[in-house]
């Protein structure tokens, strides 16, 4: 790696790593203010884990590739619904329950109308379309992503101009909504959301068609993944059905909550699991050396005030003599500590070796033929890997 590139590497993954500690920030200030004047549920606290779970997947992602997409969507994902929540909670502080005590009511409370909508796009199409690798399945599915894109380009300006309110508080609304096109708008947002469901069912075929062609090792690393978008679809079809059949609410707020759990747990399994991404030794590492610095602090505060009663209680006097020994007890007992954290955790984070496909070389330029036609590979590229494959 060239020395320019090194630095940049790094800055790129220590912004994502700053971009969790900003939702963390963003979410905790926006919780408390919604505490304090509407209550928080359990429900709502669960999400934003979630969201936090997903957004140190992301990181972790890009700690090894600090460029990789699936890494900066996650990251993209927690931070749209955690500055929808701060902006959320302080234009109702702002607009409701303290009038004029804060600046920028307005502004939070025109955030709040849009902020999500770049979020759920990144979960539910552009996810599903670039796991694991960051790149389509294929060069067919570019006008399903050039769709994504659009769609989620219209929702987002209109959203930013329909006169909108949120509905338990009518005052909190849209400051520079353009009420005498609301009849249009709400015509836009009808025909948005109308796209929205088969987009979001050709994205999760696309992760599909992904699998069905991946070889064995890519395949255990994307079916967990695929189930959960499974999950997510079905999701997005029962609260389409909910607008009509109010019954089904519960059950897609359920589902919603299913899909946004099941997302980054799935990519922690292909991590952890599969080897997905080679960061399982960053993460198996964290575990050991965490764990073994937590227990070294408590051992260290434990002997340090049992050696100095001791001393006190034989001497009558303080003595450093119970630093001295506390070190050496810590440094006796530091390796086998350390060997038994790292068994523990190679125990827990020790990739499965994935089946291996025996094939030869007639079954290798088969595959690559295939490939060729469907117009992956090039023709530098096929004819590069034909002359591997027979060794020429």
């Amino acid at each position: 790696m060239s020395e320019v590139a090194r630095p940049a590497r790094s800055l790129r993954s220590r912004l994502a790593w700053a971009a969790v500690g900003l939702y963390v920030v963003l979410v905790v200030s926006g919780l408390r203010m919604h505490a304090e004047m509407m209550g928080i549920g359990p429900t709502d606290l669960w999400v934003f884990f979630t969201l936090l779970w997903g957004a140190v997947i992301g990181a972790l992602i890009l700690s090894r590739y600090p460029s990789h997409p699936v890494g900066w969507l996650f990251i993209v994902v927690a931070l749209c619904f955690g500055a929808s929540m701060f902006s959320s909670g302080y234009a109702l502080e702002a607009i409701v329950f303290n009038p004029d005590t804060l600046p920028g009511g307005e502004v939070a409370a025109w955030l709040t109308f849009w902020l999500e909508l770049p979020g759920v796009a990144a979960l539910a199409l552009f996810l599903p379309l670039l796991f694991p690798d960051g790149h389509l399945p294929s060069p067919r599915w570019r006008p399903v992503a050039w769709l994504g894109a659009g769609l989620l380009a219209v929702a987002t300006a209109v959203t930013m101009v329909t006169p909108s309110v949120i509905p338990e508080y009518p005052n909190v609304r849209n400051p520079i909504g353009i009420r005498e096109w609301s009849g249009a708008f709400d015509m836009l947002n009808a025909l948005s959301e109308a796209v929205l469901i088969p987009l979001v069912v050709l994205c999760g075929a696309a992760l599909f068609d992904r699998m069905r062609r991946a070889g064995p090792i890519e395949r255990l690393q994307i079916r967990w993944f695929a189930f959960a978008v499974a999950i997510l679809v079905f999701a997005f079809i029962t609260e389409e059905i909910s607008r009509v059949v109010t019954a089904f609410g519960p059950y897609s707020a359920f589902l919603a909550i299913v899909a946004l759990t099941a997302l980054p747990t799935a990519a922690g399994i292909a991590i952890l699991r599969y080897r997905l991404y080679e960061i399982d030794v960053i993460i198996n590492r964290t575990v050991v050396y965490v764990g073994l610095t937590a227990v070294l602090a408590g051992l260290y505060t434990a002997a340090v005030a049992l050696f100095q009663r001791t001393i006190v209680a034989l001497t009558g006097e303080s003595s450093d003599l119970a630093v001295v020994m506390t070190l050496f007890v810590l440094a006796t007992v530091f390796t086998p500590l350390k060997n038994t954290l790292q068994s523990s955790a190679d125990k827990y984070i020790k990739p499965i070796a994935p089946p291996t496909a025996q094939s030869t070389a007639i079954d290798d330029l088969v595959r690559l033929a295939e490939l060729h036609s469907r117009g992956i590979l090039t023709d530098q590229e096929f004819a590069a890997k034909k002359k591997q494959v027979l060794g020429i």
